[in-house]
């Protein structure tokens, strides 16, 4: 039963609309996130204006959020126009933190440019998008405060791109390639010499046909199917004792969580035991995903992805279903589960067909249909910046929550993943 939510608010950043998108180095690792802050669902088209009023608004939504402690290291891109760029509340976001994204254009307004200098004096960095050219007007700013120039890869072609690159290298400038949205996009961009990348090509898979997964694949595959079939504990350890490899893992997991410096871990069966079977299966479920280039959590950006699907799906279940709590288990299931298709490269129904999961989630997972085909809908318009898809979302939950609480779990679950590859460290 959806729990409403009527009560009427006055604060600004229930009004606010928090999109981010990742960027992304030539490993494919994560360097940080661009903002965008925006005030109305049918303010999604890419524009200069971070889609509010004032800057106040950002500002203070940013730090109360807690952004700034979740995103760790990773720098935030945030879209700046002249206005937001007068405001003096800028000054609250963290110099180290922050990287203010302008259009180049800005730039031929002297009032504009000295703001830029004293900015760039107390630390804060920018990068210029999309500029006609590299003119002189621009130049100081370059030499002084600049550090990224971002080029739309669709809206110019590579001589032109090219020139471009020459033009950054001698400012010691770093590029990045905007709009990547495919692979074939990221290998064009890669192979013009650019090392950044914006865009979720990454998630795109490249289906093959009649695929099969290898043997390690299929192994964690098939205990995750048991686990799925609450199968007896004897068959589970049977499982693990036919996979060498997998068993070292499970022990050493007993390790990473402190486990095994409180109870000596004598045999598969007890760790088994005293993991516990839901531990175990969300962990094999993140095996799947660093099987994929053997990278671990903060250097695989699927698998960030998919963590902060399933973690960001388990509390949205937990706020907007609070009196079914089974469902916030199964909620992070389908969020961890909904970008394997880019990790096998497989469609979801065959991949589904070999784990053999629980009908309420094969049925979100394929027909978006339940209580969790409407939480990965909300999920899905979320992650691609969709703001009237969000709140026709909403609107189907009959409003139980608003966007206020979809920027917090947002924030909430960056801050887990984060915490993650911490502990990983």
């Amino acid at each position: 039963m959806v729990v409403m939510n009527d009560v009427p608010t006055t604060d600004p950043r229930a009004r606010l609309f928090l999109a981010r998108q990742p960027i992304l180095d030539a490993r494919e690792t994560l360097i940080g996130y661009e903002l965008l802050f925006r005030d109305s669902p049918t303010n999604s088209a890419p524009a200069v204006q971070p889609g509010l009023a004032t800057a106040d608004v950002v500002c203070k939504a940013y730090t109360e959020l807690g952004l700034s402690s979740a995103l760790g290291g990773h720098k935030a891109f945030i879209i700046v126009d002249a206005e937001f760029l007068k405001h003096q509340d800028i000054e609250i976001l963290p110099p180290d933190g922050v990287v203010f994204e302008l259009a180049a254009m800005l730039m031929d307004d002297a009032e504009i440019a000295v703001r830029c200098e004293t900015l760039g004096q107390q630390g804060y960095r920018f990068c210029l998008t999309n500029p006609p050219a590299l003119h002189e007007q621009i130049i100081p700013l370059l030499q002084q405060s600049t550090t990224y120039l971002k080029l739309n890869i669709k809206a110019q072609d590579n001589p032109r791109l090219q020139e471009f690159l020459d033009q950054a290298a001698a400012y010691k400038l770093t590029p990045i390639a905007s709009h990547v949205e495919t692979q074939s996009d990221y290998r064009r961009a890669a192979a013009l010499g650019f090392h950044f990348f914006q865009g979720y090509y990454f998630a795109q898979p490249t289906l093959v046909e009649g695929r099969k997964v290898d043997a390690a694949t299929q192994a964690l595959m098939h205990v995750i199917s048991l686990l799925n079939h609450d199968a007896e504990l004897t068959e589970i350890e049977q499982a693990f004792k036919g996979e060498a490899a997998l068993t070292m893992k499970l022990l050493r997991l007993t390790n990473s969580l402190g486990i095994g410096l409180r109870v000596r871990i004598g045999s598969v069966r007890q760790a088994i035991n005293v993991i516990g079977r839901w531990h175990i299966q969300r962990w094999l479920q993140l095996l799947l995903y660093s099987q994929n280039g053997g990278r671990d959590i903060e250097a695989n950006p699927l698998m960030q992805l998919a963590t902060l699907k399933g973690n960001f799906m388990e509390r949205l279940a937990l706020r907007c279903f609070p009196q079914q709590s089974g469902l916030q288990d199964q909620a992070f299931l389908a969020g961890l589960m909904s970008p394997m298709p880019a990790v096998l490269c497989m469609k979801m129904e065959d991949i589904l067909d070999q784990l053999a999961i629980a009908p309420l989630l094969r049925q979100a997972l394929l027909m978006r249909g339940g209580e969790l085909g409407i939480l990965l809908d909300l999920t899905d318009c979320y992650d691609n910046n969709d703001p009237a898809g969000v709140e026709a979302v909403l609107a189907t939950l009959g409003h139980c929550i608003g966007r206020e609480v979809l920027n917090q779990c947002l924030v909430e679950s960056i801050a887990w993943v984060q915490s993650l590859g911490t502990e990983a460290s």
